[in-house]
């Protein structure tokens, strides 16, 4: 899922494709590509969102908080442990 102030846009994570997202300082570029997403480039200044690489996991996010662009892969199954998943959630943790 994507969001911004300009709104939500939910893509399947087996999409592939690069993604313009308007925000406050301009345009982020979002990549989904392989079963991941990342940030691929945004008008902020330091860039640790770009440099914060790819997510590929679900409840992972990742997003640029100067333009307002957040990245986050959901979906109704859990993962086990096995899949890399936890069986604590952060509720009970």
């Amino acid at each position: 899922m994507i969001r911004s102030k300009g709104g939500e846009w939910t893509y399947p994570v087996e999409a592939e494709e690069t993604l313009i997202v308007s925000g406050p300082l301009g345009s982020t570029a979002i990549k989904l590509e392989k079963n991941s997403a990342r940030i691929e480039n945004s008008p902020c200044d330091n860039k640790t969102c770009a440099a914060a690489g790819a997510i590929t996991k679900q409840g992972q996010w990742t997003a640029c908080l100067p333009n307002n662009v957040l990245l986050i892969i959901t979906g109704s199954r859990r993962q086990t442990r096995s899949e890399g998943g936890s069986d604590v959630d952060s509720v009970a943790w």
